[in-house]
């Protein structure tokens, strides 16, 4: 690139990142939760009973974990099959919750073999509506 213009060096970077990432976007949207119970960033007055994912397209989700704020995994009883893919996915929560963060992580391969993951995170305070 030493012979390019200044402009076209700028041009050649926005046209390349551009161009990658309309190849990478798709990849990535394969996988990608559309709703939760709780809600990303939910601030519960209770625990939930439950955790549901429910994602754009099928998914076969491999991982589902309930980590507490000090990162000690909770207990979850994950519905159906889990070789299946699906578009939602729930677990009814097992432990009992104490007030505190949550973060629920999930990891998935959609039907087309791309593998992804992500997180939700919800807060347990008493008296929050």
């Amino acid at each position: 690139m030493t012979g390019f213009h200044p402009r076209r060096r700028v041009l050649f970077a926005v046209s390349a990142l551009a161009l990658s990432l309309a190849v990478v976007g798709p990849a990535l949207a394969h996988s990608e939760v559309h709703h939760s119970e709780p809600a990303d960033g939910a601030v519960l007055g209770s625990a939930p009973p439950a955790i549901v994912l429910m994602f754009h397209q099928p998914v076969r989700v491999m991982t589902l974990r309930l980590l507490d704020e000090a990162g000690h995994e909770r207990k979850l009883a994950r519905e159906g099959a889990r070789t299946a893919a699906v578009q939602e996915v729930r677990a009814t929560v097992q432990d009992r919750l104490a007030p505190g963060g949550y973060r629920v992580e999930w990891r998935g391969a959609s039907e087309d073999g791309h593998v992804g993951g992500g997180a939700v995170a919800f807060r347990i305070e008493p008296g929050a509506r």
